[in-house]
């Protein structure tokens, strides 16, 4: 099997990140098969036009493209990243793992305008990837009713994976503070972006004891930096605080995790989370909304979050009991990335030959 992975964006990216990462594991995999050379990157930091992609991807050695796909990555609307995303089509089998699938929640005229960009997209690939259940009926529903789809459209799921957060081997190597220990804080990582729960969190602060203020572990995304002082505003208003870090490094990350705070991942409109599975990784169980991706997650990995439909009331109970919010000690839980990898290889493998294509 050869292929070449197109990983475009920047490298704090949540949905570059797992690429770089898919990446290594199936060089890797080709490098004990003793074909090293099977596994072609081609990395592009910023958002490329559709000849400058070309370009990039006609350079690289034959094979199939594999690529992880948000639409924001590829164009400077959902338009212009699946005209992207067709030129490549066009020249090269394409293989896309498609992330942040459309949904209601985009609003009256982002949705339809994103369905039918992703519809674009599935249609022009040779293979479609997605993170979740949940995720696959959102990309079914990009062509009407929940379920519709083209016929033939073979989606495979292969969950985001569970990253090790430090280079002992495993969460449980060197978890810094007593579970029991009383929480400081509430904290939630990740961007800040409209719709994210940041604002959620802070208003059903009033649970907790006065002075309890929230932890926004991360930066606004980019045309959202406004968010940051309307944050501080709304908890100022309500006598309690909000502070944003900006972003966080990799190295400091599994110590803000493990630090004696509630973990919420407060998104009500999720449909795969890195985020959750940074505190699944730090050993921690964090609080999120119920839905159907949460769902998910506990069948995968029953008691890896703890599902709510009042936040106060959750919020209260975790204060109350903050070894309600940690793993049990055991090995890490998955999959890990080599797994992932694994089954994103079977997808290639199954491609037909450039002879039956």
């Amino acid at each position: 099997m050869s292929v070449v992975c197109l990983v475009v964006g920047p490298t704090e990216h949540g949905v570059v990140e797992v690429a770089v990462h898919q990446h290594h594991a199936l060089a890797a995999a080709a490098d004990r098969d003793g074909d090293p050379r099977a596994v072609h990157l081609v990395r592009l930091d910023e958002r490329p036009g559709a000849e400058a992609l070309l370009r990039a991807v006609r350079a690289a050695p034959e094979g199939p493209v594999l690529v992880h796909v948000t639409d924001k990555l590829f164009g400077r609307g959902p338009e212009e990243a699946a005209d992207v995303l067709e030129a490549v089509a066009g020249e090269r089998q394409l293989v896309v793992a498609l992330h942040d699938l459309p949904q209601a929640s985009d609003g009256a005229v982002n949705h339809p305008r994103r369905a039918a960009a992703y519809r674009r997209v599935a249609g022009a690939a040779a293979a479609v990837v997605v993170a979740s259940r949940h995720e696959e009926r959102l990309l079914r529903a990009c062509w009407g009713a929940p379920g519709d789809g083209p016929d033939g459209l073979d989606v495979v799921v292969v969950p985001l994976p569970v990253p090790v957060l430090d280079r002992s081997g495993g969460v449980t190597a060197a978890a810094p503070t007593d579970p029991g220990a009383p929480p400081q804080a509430v904290a939630v990582l990740g961007y800040l972006y409209p719709g994210k729960g940041h604002d959620a969190v802070v208003e059903a602060l009033d649970a907790l004891p006065p002075g309890v203020g929230l932890l926004a572990w991360g930066r606004p995304s980019s045309g959202h930096e406004d968010l940051v002082p309307a944050l501080q505003a709304q908890a100022g208003a309500l006598g309690r605080t909000a502070h944003v870090s900006g972003w966080v490094a990799s190295e400091d990350l599994p110590g803000l995790l493990r630090s004696p705070v509630v973990p919420v991942a407060p998104h009500a409109h999720l449909s795969a989370s890195g985020s959750i599975n940074a505190w699944i990784a730090a050993g921690r169980r964090p609080l999120v909304p119920r839905s159907d991706y949460a769902a998910e997650l506990l069948e995968r990995t029953p008691g890896c979050v703890t599902a709510y439909d009042d936040l106060r009331v959750a919020l209260a109970r975790a204060w109350a009991d903050p070894g309600s919010t940690w793993l049990v000690p055991g090995p890490p839980t998955g999959p890990t990335v080599e797994q992932t990898a694994a089954q994103v290889r079977a997808v290639l493998e199954a491609l037909p030959t450039e002879v039956d294509a």
